[in-house]
């Protein structure tokens, strides 16, 4: 499968030119002459950045955001990932947003969603967003695929779970700042070895008031190889993950038949 990572210089809380420049890029990259690619991804909150102004910016599944999701995966024949800041369903008026991503499949249509299970309290992200909950599988052609966004990586209990239910691609879509380059890729790296999966990790660029961002987005196999990796600039990262040689090699180093769920939970 080939897939493309738009590693974005998001437009601060400007939608429309986000949008804009987005589809440009996709479009672009639709028409390069080195194929175009069967998935796109987007950074975390790619329409606004994540912006503590949550409730200004917040929509249903049916907004412009998605709206615009679908009919750019549709009118390019991708299967794209993005996301937004979700209103609550019958929601009381003090309830917080979720942090959503979505995929949709090349007919424009929502295939996954998944709300980001641990908001940055550093960030003060717990008053703008609620904590969501679950865990999203899907088929991404021949990949099991699961859903994460940026502060999830720290917490190697959900990577796991998302394996346990059959996952073999994980993605992790993401506003990962400076300082904090080493510890984005160690763990993405170590979410890849632990899970003999490949992992997806699409980082931004350029700044947010009182933030700078180094992109680093990368692609690592199920050994916890690196297979491509960016810089710190507005760019697109192209390549091919190969489900084949993820199978063999989880045959030819069973580790994770080796796991014993039963007494994990004894302990």
């Amino acid at each position: 499968m080939k897939i493309a990572c738009l590693q974005l210089d998001i437009a601060w809380e400007d939608q429309e030119k986000n949008y804009s420049k987005t589809e440009e890029l996709i479009k672009k990259t639709c028409s390069s002459s080195s194929g175009k690619p069967d998935f796109i991804c987007l950074p975390e909150l790619f329409s606004t950045g994540v912006t503590l102004d949550s409730k200004k910016f917040e929509e249903t599944i049916d907004g412009k955001t998605c709206l615009f999701l679908s009919r750019v995966a549709k009118e390019n024949k991708i299967y794209l990932l993005g996301g937004f800041i979700e209103k609550k369903e019958k929601e009381n008026k003090d309830d917080l947003p979720f942090n959503s991503a979505v995929v949709y499949n090349p007919k424009g249509e929502l295939i996954a969603k998944y709300n980001k299970n641990h908001v940055f309290t550093l960030g003060d992200e717990h008053k703008a967003y609620s904590n969501g909950s679950g865990i999203s599988v899907f088929k991404l052609k021949d990949f099991d695929t699961s859903l994460f966004i940026c502060y999830d990586l720290r917490f190697p209990e959900i990577f796991r779970i998302a394996t346990s239910k059959g996952a073999n691609l994980l993605i992790v879509h993401a506003n990962w700042p400076n300082p904090r380059k080493d510890h984005w890729k160690t763990l993405l790296k170590a979410r890849a070895i632990e899970n003999q999966a490949y992992v997806i990790g699409i980082n931004r660029v350029g700044e947010s008031p009182g933030l700078t961002f180094f992109g680093g987005s990368m692609v690592v196999s199920p050994k916890g190889e690196i297979v491509k990796e960016l810089s710190d600039k507005e760019s697109v990262l192209e390549c091919e993950i190969d489900f084949n040689e993820l199978k063999e090699f989880r045959e030819s180093f069973p580790a994770l038949k080796d796991r014993r769920e039963k007494y994990y939970k004894e302990l």
